[in-house]
């Protein structure tokens, strides 16, 4: 009922806002109503004002005109103290606008004349520090935005209409503008040595506020390094086990679907995983922060691209689980090769010795976060039972049954990590996982933390570009 009433009361002050000013049933405002206090918010003001319940004044109405020009009527009640006058751009002085009071029998008061201030909207504070990068293939866009924020951000690039095969703006990305600001990495589908960008703010009814154009921005090109050259290190437990071939030789050692594995088990050796393996307890924990860090040290200072961790193709091998099998290898496996898969990690550079220095000072150069589900991520198609892989391959099939040529054509299982780029140089990346996936049927949980990687690739700058 009250909520009835309210409704009723807006559409009658709403009503008796559009009505002539001359209007002869206008009362006074009593003074104690006259205290009113603006505050300049993000885009607007907030209005402060005292209704006392007792006293016979229901409502409040503020008319202003806004930046595009348009008239606004804002209402508030008894049931309020506080009311925001949105709508602006550009932070303003001295706005006009006009405040009446609403008795209970929807009279309204003599206008009071009064004015306020405005900071400036994030769709304006975005410009104040944006700042667009060259990125790998692309560009990325970095924006600081006030705690309140209203309005879209929309990024294009000038590039070749795929249609019509002429230049014309492509929309890369339209995004409500986050709290605090943002980075946005683009890589483009088409290639381009230079590329021309377009950022642009508009209100949240599409209203245009503003733009700005960037050209001749060069597209960033990265060389893959060879594992020889740049050296790796693990400073938590390795499996280390030349019956099962475990061991550190293989995680820089060339092989991204994991062949190798394919051919012992097309030889009978299906025990023999030729790859990588950490643990136990090998996720990052902030209470002991220099242990379990995979290090990369480049040398010498470079511009760090990507690091990229590949998994198994879908061969269907042997994830040990069944008390007949060998405990060492149930403990290693639960039955589940995606539980062991990373989900979530993070890449930092550094000059500073990389096993000491406190990961807070290092800079942060990727960061993901997959969630628990294999099946919806990055790993989806890698050796575990999943409906997309059984869609793909019925019950029976895997890459086991294709030839070598074929597996070494595939795509493979990877997350692509690429570092976020500023020109600085660092001799040394830091790489923490802080979570693996839950394997299938959510039977495999990873509890003892194992890590697997069945390849890590790093790239850096192309130094000629």
């Amino acid at each position: 009922m009250m909520i009835r009433k309210l409704f009723f009361a807006f559409l009658m002050m709403a009503c008796l806002g559009a009505c002539n000013d001359d209007d002869d049933s206008r009362f006074g405002v009593p003074t104690e109503f006259r205290d009113i206090k603006f505050k300049p918010i993000p885009g607007g003001a907030v209005m402060r004002y005292y209704l006392p319940d007792q006293k016979d004044i229901f409502g409040v109405q503020v008319r202003y005109t806004d930046a595009w020009g348009e008239k606004q009527v804002k209402n508030a009640t008894y049931l309020s103290d506080s009311l925001v006058l949105d709508g602006f751009t550009e932070a303003q002085a001295a706005v006009p606008a006009q405040v009446t009071f609403f008795n209970r029998d929807m009279e309204e008061s003599e206008p009071m004349e009064v004015t306020f201030s405005t900071e400036k909207s994030a769709t304006v504070a975005v410009f104040d520090e944006l700042v667009v990068n060259p990125y790998w293939g692309g560009f990325n866009v970095i924006y600081d935005a006030p705690y309140m924020v209203n309005g879209m951000i929309h990024v294009f690039y000038i590039g070749t209409n795929p249609l019509k095969h002429e230049p014309d703006s492509i929309l890369v990305s339209s995004i409500p503008i986050s709290e605090g600001g943002d980075t946005l990495n683009f890589v483009l589908q088409q290639s381009m040595d230079f590329v021309d960008v377009v950022v642009r703010t508009d209100s949240y009814s599409g209203k245009f506020v503003k733009q700005r154009i960037i050209e001749k921005l060069p597209c960033l090109s990265m060389d893959t390094l060879r594992g020889i050259d740049f050296d790796l290190q693990f400073t938590g437990t390795i499996v280390e086990n030349e019956e099962y071939q475990f061991g550190m030789q293989y995680l820089s050692d060339g092989d991204k679907q994991g062949v190798n594995y394919w051919t012992n088990l097309r030889n009978g050796d299906a025990e023999k995983y030729s790859t990588f393996m950490a643990g136990p307890e090998a996720f990052w924990d902030a209470e002991e922060p220099e242990q379990n860090r995979f290090i990369v040290d480049l040398r010498e200072p470079k511009v760090p691209a990507a690091i990229n961790l590949y998994a198994f193709l879908y061969y269907k091998g042997k994830y040990a689980y069944q008390w007949i099998d060998d405990p060492y290898l149930v403990e290693l496996w639960d039955g589940s090769y995606a539980s062991r898969l990373p989900s979530k990690v993070k890449i930092y550079g550094t000059n500073e010795d990389p096993k000491t220095v406190s990961l807070s000072s290092c800079t942060l150069l990727h960061d993901v976060n997959s969630g628990k589900e294999f099946t919806e991520s990055w790993a989806h198609l890698t050796d575990e039972y999943s409906s997309e892989n059984i869609n793909i391959w019925g019950y029976s099939g895997s890459w086991k049954n294709k030839t070598k040529k074929e597996i070494e054509a595939a795509d493979p299982v990877v997350l692509h990590m690429l570092c976020n780029y500023s020109g600085e140089k660092y001799r040394y990346l830091i790489m923490i996982v802080e979570d693996s996936f839950i394997g299938r049927w959510g039977s495999a949980k990873n509890i003892r933390q194992y890590i697997t990687i069945n390849e890590l690739e790093v790239c850096v700058k192309e130094e000629n570009k």
